[in-house]
């Protein structure tokens, strides 16, 4: 059997990498209404505000727009 999980990444260089839970619960909760918004303190961002725009997949902090993307982590059970 298969479950699959929701995991917000976003770009860092040639790699995705995975952003907080804090992040990602906030990021997701936008997704399902397709909004945008300021986040106070990401800690994936040093604790910094992030703007949050889900209709453009972008994370932007201190003037750095960042590509996020949407993924499913799969596990296995027997």
């Amino acid at each position: 059997m298969v479950n699959a999980t929701v995991q917000w990444v976003y770009s860092a260089g040639s790699s995705w990498a995975p952003l907080d839970q804090y992040t990602q619960q906030s990021i997701e909760a936008l997704w399902s209404h397709n909004a945008c918004c300021w986040l106070n303190s990401s800690p994936s961002f040093g604790g910094h505000a992030v703007f949050i725009d889900t209709s453009e997949l972008t994370i932007t902090c201190s003037g750095y727009a960042y590509t996020i993307a949407r993924r499913y982590e799969h596990s296995y059970r027997r």
